[in-house]
């Protein structure tokens, strides 16, 4: 089977996190770029369209008609405009439970990220026992690049596609860091 992992940048934080254009709540304050301008390793010009909704929702359609089963990161702060469309594809909503996140400046830290599954079709039953729960408990790594997930969450990802080396085509979409096809080449 052909599976895929979408790790983009999050909604209403692509230009901030990777565009070098920054975002500010205050007037006449210089916008916060996070370090990440066009000499960064991190920049990408084009990583505003990953701002607007239709992006991931079209990035969704894409994994549902190229491959058989797949995986999409989402903050949890922006699931209202995406949801619906997960929902249309199959897909179900996984949390990962980030157990050193950092605060944020609001009185409700946000502590979790939205992870949607769509599991192909055949491997939605548990065999032999094997069940995967649909929340995480993991660090989030504590350097490197913008993003990167630990390989407990490759690990996790992987097995509710109920991933097997010997069958299946892996396609990490967005590399960015290397973690996800490094942590799937190391656990299998």
């Amino acid at each position: 089977m052909r599976l895929a992992i979408a790790d983009p940048p999050y909604l209403g934080r692509a230009a901030l996190w990777y565009g070098g254009k920054g975002a500010t709540k205050w007037p006449g304050h210089q916008p916060r770029t996070k370090g990440r301008g066009p000499n960064s390793v991190e920049y990408h010009p084009d990583a505003a369209r990953w701002d607007d909704p239709i992006a991931h929702i079209a990035l969704m359609s894409h994994m549902e008609r190229e491959y058989d089963g797949w995986a999409l990161a989402a903050s949890s702060k922006t699931l209202a405009p995406i949801i619906g469309a997960a929902d249309l594809h199959g897909a179900r909503l996984a949390v990962w439970q980030v157990t050193n996140a950092i605060p944020d400046g609001a009185r409700v830290r946000s502590t979790w990220e939205a992870v949607f599954v769509r599991v192909p079709d055949g491997r939605r039953a548990a065999i032999a026992g094997m069940t995967v729960p649909d929340v995480l408990r993991a660090p989030h790594p504590m350097a490197g690049f913008v993003g990167t997930k630990p390989p407990a969450w490759t690990r996790w990802v992987l097995d509710m596609l109920g991933f097997d080396p010997h069958l299946d085509e892996l396609e990490d979409l967005f590399p960015g860091s290397g973690s996800v096809s490094h942590a799937a080449g190391v656990l299998f």
